[in-house]
Order: structure tokens, then C-alpha cells, then sequence
């Protein structure tokens, strides 16, 4: 992943948004200043004192991880489903869904 195409950097933001609790600090902190704060991989390198290649190394080992865990617990897709359906449903499943997220 040389380079992350739009849709990759929308689909890793919202993956993020979610286990970023499940990277290890340093990975949190670099996927912050990509994804949250656009910094760019030049910025991000100067600002920990690594090379460019260093910080592209991380964003893809986490990109791997943020995979990894989607695979395992499907929470993305479901939010994404409740969301899809939710307007479709009768109103009594849609309440309960609404409820569902709230909590989530």
C-alpha cells in the first residue's frame, strides 16, 4: 500500500474511529496525525524523528491490524447494516435499533 487511495482512506478512518483502543499507543499517535489531523507522512516522520518509510511501515502494519479486528468482529459492518435498514423496518425494530446503537 504505497499509497492510500481515497476510499482505503475513508474505510481505515472509520476502522480506526472504532479499535483505535486496540493499537498499541505508538500506532494510535501515527494513525492520528494521518487520519484525524492529515498530516502527511513527511510531517509525520519530522515530528517523531523517523524516516518517511518508517511511518508508512506503521500506517500499513495498522491498517493490517484494523483489518484483522473488522474480520474477527464484524462492528463496522453491523453499524453499517443497522444504519442501511433501520428506515426500512417497522417503526417498533427501528426503535429497538436505534436503542441497540445508542449503547454501542
Amino acid at each position: 500500500m504505497a499509497k492510500i487511495e481515497l476510499q482505503d482512506f475513508v474505510k481505515y478512518g472509520k476502522l480506526f474511529e472504532v479499535y483505535k483502543n486496540l493499537l498499541s499507543t505508538d500506532r494510535q499517535n501515527t494513525m492520528r496525525d494521518y487520519f484525524e489531523f492529515n498530516m502527511t507522512l513527511a510531517e509525520i516522520a519530522k515530528d517523531k524523528g523517523v524516516s518517511r518509510q518508517a511511518v508508512l511501515d506503521t500506517i500499513e502494519k495498522s491498517c493490517q491490524k484494523l483489518d484483522e479486528f473488522e474480520n474477527a468482529l464484524h462492528y463496522v459492518e453491523m453499524i453499517s447494516l443497522f444504519e442501511e435498514y433501520k428506515g426500512r423496518a417497522p417503526r417498533e425494530l427501528t426503535e429497538k435499533v436505534d436503542k441497540i446503537l445508542r449503547k454501542i
